[in-house]
């Protein structure tokens, strides 16, 4: 038994901990069941969210980004081809906020580095991961606290 088996134990006995700590129990027929998180986990939760809303993903970030920060002007564009949709949400002439709804299978990190570089806050929501949700209050406590600067 090596090191860091002492310290951990067997790998399944690791991976369990890790599945158990995450709320990703799977039962032997591979279904997950357990508790999920705030705005992640195996079932869909019954807040609003990305994949319930009746519209496109687009639409749905767009709404709760207006109705919920109706104090910014926001405007939105496509991205990367296509594959990607950038909000900048702007305050007083200033860019407040930068947002970025990617594919899960993106590796594109320039506008995440250029905000940091100009001192924008950045966000990034994936619109294609099952069991990331985005629920309403999810994305609205993300988008807000990067505003404040949490």
């Amino acid at each position: 038994m090596g090191f860091l088996s002492k310290l951990f134990g067997n790998k399944s006995e690791v991976r369990e901990s890790v599945n158990n700590a995450s709320g990703y129990v799977k039962q032997e027929n591979n279904i997950p069941k357990g508790p999920s998180g705030f705005s992640w986990g195996p079932v869909m939760p019954d807040e609003e969210n990305q994949y319930n809303y009746n519209g496109t993903y687009k639409e749905y970030f767009d709404n709760v980004f207006r109705s919920e920060f109706s104090g910014y002007m926001i405007e939105s564009v496509d991205a990367n081809g296509g594959r990607a949709t950038v909000f900048t949400f702007w305050e007083g002439g200033k860019k407040a906020l930068v947002v970025e709804l990617i594919s899960r299978k993106s590796s594109v990190y320039k506008l995440r580095s250029d905000c940091k570089a100009m001192g924008i806050p950045y966000l990034r929501f994936y619109y294609d991961y099952h069991g990331w949700w985005n629920t309403r209050e999810y994305v609205k406590q993300r988008t807000h606290n990067a505003l404040m600067g949490q």
